[in-house]
């Protein structure tokens, strides 16, 4: 059987070449000064436009192609949950144990099919969040996907289509934006081992910018259809401060690979 796999590399390291912020903070060596409050739009929102990328996991260790430490929650998203055993329904778990024996060739990752939120967080891939008072874009350089949410107090659509990224609406409380999506598709996974979720998922983020260099985003995933009871975690992100996204093409570096 011969299938069609793509091939990833992380493009962290190939930016455009380094265009210096004039609005970030400086230290006394022209360096960003990433422990500096974070900044705030001329409506005195926290704002949290930047190039961004999940922070590796502090007790991680090198692994893969590029011997990168990779994000805490990259290949599983109920690492941390209480009673795993009894978190999945029947169904969601009989579907995970089969990705698992086909050696995770199902990924849709590997078909050039989107992440998915919140999977994508935890690639290393960055992304850009472009802030305005009524609505926050991300663009995402894997998959060259881009995502809307909307604060300009409108509601959910009744009986939306079903979507790989979902529908997106915010609101801030305090300085924390919470982005509640719905209408998603039941074609993603959660996270690299294929844990699955129904088209039932509500998913709610909370973007807290602590420092110009330092987000926590805090994710609950709501899936009655495939779990007991929501899975939460937090997927601190850093800012690439000389950082810019770049063209990723998935399709372009597919090899054949024969089993």
């Amino acid at each position: 059987m011969t299938l069609a796999v793509a091939t990833y590399v992380s493009a962290v390291g190939a930016q455009w070449p380094s265009a210096p912020s004039p609005r970030l903070p400086r230290n006394v060596d022209g360096t960003a000064n990433l422990t500096a409050r974070a900044p705030r739009t001329a409506d005195n929102r926290v704002d949290l436009s930047g190039v961004w990328a999940p922070l590796p996991d502090p007790g991680g260790k090198p692994g893969g192609i590029e011997g990168i430490v990779a994000p805490r929650y990259l290949q599983d998203v109920t690492r941390d949950a209480p009673d795993r055993a009894t978190l999945m329904l029947p169904w969601a778990d009989a579907l995970y144990k089969a990705r698992a024996a086909s050696e995770f060739l199902g990924n849709p990752q590997i078909r050039c099919l989107p992440a998915g939120v919140p999977r994508i967080y935890a690639l290393t891939q960055p992304y850009k969040i472009v802030q305005t008072p009524d609505l926050v874009i991300m663009l995402y350089e894997n998959g060259t996907l881009y995502r809307q949410i909307f604060l300009d107090g409108r509601r959910h659509p009744a009986n939306p289509q079903p979507a790989w990224l979902g529908y997106s609406i915010g609101r801030w409380e305090g300085d924390t934006l919470v982005v509640e999506t719905v209408g998603f598709n039941d074609q993603t996974w959660l996270d690299g081992t294929g844990h699955p979720h129904s088209d039932r998922m509500r998913l709610t983020e909370r973007f807290a910018r602590r420092t110009v260099g330092r987000m926590d985003l805090e994710i609950t995933i709501d899936d009655p259809g495939a779990y007991t009871r929501p899975i939460r975690y937090l997927q601190p992100q850093e800012l690439l401060p000389e950082g810019e996204l770049i063209e990723y093409v998935c399709s372009e570096n597919v090899k054949p690979l024969r089993r």
